[in-house]
């Protein structure tokens, strides 16, 4: 069953769920928090929304530093750059002309980075698309991150 929230959640449009998940950054996504899992170097919850598949979480990480993170895997390169493409041209529209893009390339792995700021605000919305190695196949996945800025990936 359904709660109320959820109710508001799943009527809202994209770029209302992405602004949402900015506003809530602040406040370390407290209010879609859920199932605790901390390790030594990384506390993460489950997210109680998916802004993309069905496996986004929150990340608490570094010197009190929060990430909202979901993850879409490809089957290959261009599957997942064409994913990450309309990602970031979507974001660009919803987030408007008072966030800047930078575009480079990852440091860590194979892929391309998309992060959008705007100054006076620590908030950042981040796009990558980097290659998967598994143990049988190479895939590639496109992550969407709402938070603090990391310049390590």
């Amino acid at each position: 069953m359904q709660s109320a929230e959820d109710a508001t959640v799943a009527n809202m449009s994209t770029c209302e769920k992405v602004m949402a998940l900015v506003d809530a950054h602040p406040n370390k996504f407290e209010k879609i928090r859920q199932n605790l899992q901390s390790t030594r170097k990384i506390t993460v919850w489950d997210a109680r929304y998916n802004l993309v598949g069905k496996n986004c979480q929150i990340w608490g990480w570094g010197s009190g530093k929060t990430d909202y993170m979901c993850s879409l895997t490809s089957p290959n390169q261009e599957t997942a750059k064409e994913n990450f493409t309309k990602a970031k041209e979507l974001t660009q529209a919803c987030l408007g002309s008072s966030w800047q893009l930078t575009e480079t390339p990852r440091k860590v792995g194979n892929g391309i980075k998309a992060a959008f700021s705007r100054p006076n605000s620590d908030t950042v919305v981040a796009l990558h698309a980097v290659e998967t190695r598994g143990v049988i196949k190479e895939e590639w996945t496109t992550y969407l991150f709402v938070g603090d800025a990391n310049s390590d990936l």
